[in-house]
């Protein structure tokens, strides 16, 4: 039971990375102004975990976002802090697991230099507006089960 407990925090950022595999295109059809830095280059959203690849993105791409879902889910997964660190790490963990979508990205479409600049901008930017839109929740979970010890 302990182990559940102290890995509660990871296993509701894999929940996160799940649902956006499963439902993160019909969130982006259903909800278009979400798309917006996704028109700019940003990658849409958190990583998801998805067993094939979203339409027609290339293999490269689709294992690029399981490596950076998996990052993420990892860097949580290793928090041992409150509330407000959990958060934190989790801000944290999605610009990383973004920059990493970005530098993906920009590898596929061969991008200038100043196309992968801006690709690595808007990763940072829209990891930091997901991770502290979303983070929260994680963080509520680590927050439980400090103040249950």
């Amino acid at each position: 039971m302990s182990i559940v407990r102290n890995s509660l925090a990871g296993i509701v950022t894999a929940v996160i990375v799940l649902a956006f595999g499963l439902f993160g295109a019909v969130l982006a059809t259903r909800v278009g102004y979400l798309t917006v830095l996704s028109a700019v280059g940003a990658p849409y959203g958190l990583p998801g975990l998805r067993i094939v690849p979203l339409g027609e993105t290339p293999w490269g791409l689709f294992l690029a976002d399981l490596v950076a879902a998996a990052v993420l889910v990892v860097l949580v997964w290793r928090a041992r802090r409150g509330f407000w660190g959990t958060w934190g790490v989790f801000v944290v963990a999605a610009v990383a697991a973004n920059l990493l979508r970005a530098v993906a990205m920009s590898a596929a479409l061969h991008s200038s230099l100043g196309a992968y600049a801006g690709q690595l901008a808007g990763a940072v930017l829209a990891g930091l507006l997901w991770g502290l839109a979303l983070g929260w929740i994680p963080a509520l979970a680590r927050a439980g089960i400090n103040s249950s010890r």
